[in-house]
């Protein structure tokens, strides 16, 4: 419940949590199923022992004039093979469609540079979670004075991919796709969208998947699409809580709290402290927290969560 008290502390817009961010965390918190769903014909050579490394920081120092910056997400990951070779995977996702003439050069622009820094193949993916194909680009061809440059791309189109075959699929990515299908077609309701949520979650619980992975799934769920109304939202965490029998709040991930932190910062820190005070930490306290736990998760100076807890108990 910590997430969407978090939220609801202030106003309608901080119910947004951006796209890229959900995106980027969910990649992260599943890669190996990520690579499993999105690179089915090469997980054979992959070394899953040896683990993943996210090199996004050095993915903004070589694009550092990255246009429509909140319309997609770029992850760069190196893999290695079971020979001991590396791989670079770099990820985009549209965000939203829109026309983007450029498209295709960027994402050569990305490889050629990529290549050039580290001198490691990269193969490239673009995955397109909007309605409209005639800005899916598959390649960049540039010729000119009888030189030629092909660079052809994984792409993967959501629409292709519909809810009732991604629910048959048992990668714990598919169900992220499928959470995806809540932005695409009709504008839905706040109570359609909350049918729909829940009726994904409820599958997801059935699956044989880590609770660590389906905390990550079901917090892309809850946000990927926001409610309108904050009260849905609380009630949509309330009665989500009661379905998966949790004995404490949920919590939410890092990549969330960063966004939220990062608004915070945006609408002031002491703005944003005074709204923790007189919102969050009541409703902490009536969960059964103490001071010093209240004040640790919400970062607040100790003496005055126990003002707050105090003149709440003498109300």
């Amino acid at each position: 419940m910590l997430s969407a008290l978090l939220i609801c502390c202030f106003n309608q817009e901080l119910m947004s949590i951006s796209k890229d961010i959900l995106w980027k965390g969910i990649i992260e918190n599943l890669v190996d199923d990520f690579i499993w769903y999105f690179f089915p014909n090469y997980v054979e050579k992959i070394d899953f022992e040896r683990g993943f490394e996210f090199l996004d920081t050095e993915l903004q120092k070589l694009i550092p004039d990255n246009p429509g910056q909140n319309r997609h997400a770029d992850k760069l990951i190196r893999v290695w093979l079971k020979d001991g070779l590396e791989a670079w995977f770099l990820i985009h996702v549209e965000v939203q469609g829109y026309q983007d003439i450029q498209f295709a050069a960027r994402m050569f622009e990305y490889m050629y540079r990529i290549r050039d820094k580290y001198q490691q193949p990269v193969t490239g993916l673009a995955i397109y979670t909007d309605w409209n194909r005639r800005y899916h680009y598959t390649q960049f061809t540039e010729t000119f004075l009888g030189t030629e440059v092909i660079y052809r791309f994984n792409t993967y189109v959501l629409r292709d991919h519909t809810p009732e075959i991604l629910a048959q699929d048992a990668n714990p990515f598919a169900a992220v796709m499928e959470a995806a299908w809540q932005q695409l077609g009709k504008k839905k309701t706040d109570d359609q969208l909350y049918s729909t949520k829940l009726d994904l979650i409820k599958r997801l619980l059935k699956r044989k998947v880590s609770r660590k992975k389906i905390v990550s799934i079901i917090n892309f769920i809850k946000y990927f699409v926001p409610f309108t109304n904050s009260e849905n939202l609380l009630k949509f965490e309330q009665d989500l809580n009661q379905l998966i029998k949790a004995d404490q709040p949920m919590g939410i991930e890092e990549a969330i709290l960063e966004e939220i932190k990062q608004q915070g910062i945006e609408l002031g820190e002491t703005k944003f402290k005074e709204e923790l005070l007189k919102h969050a930490v009541p409703e902490l306290a009536q969960l059964g927290l103490e001071a010093e736990k209240i004040a640790a998760i919400l970062d607040l100076d100790l003496d005055a969560v126990r003002k707050v807890m105090e003149e709440g108990m003498q109300e």
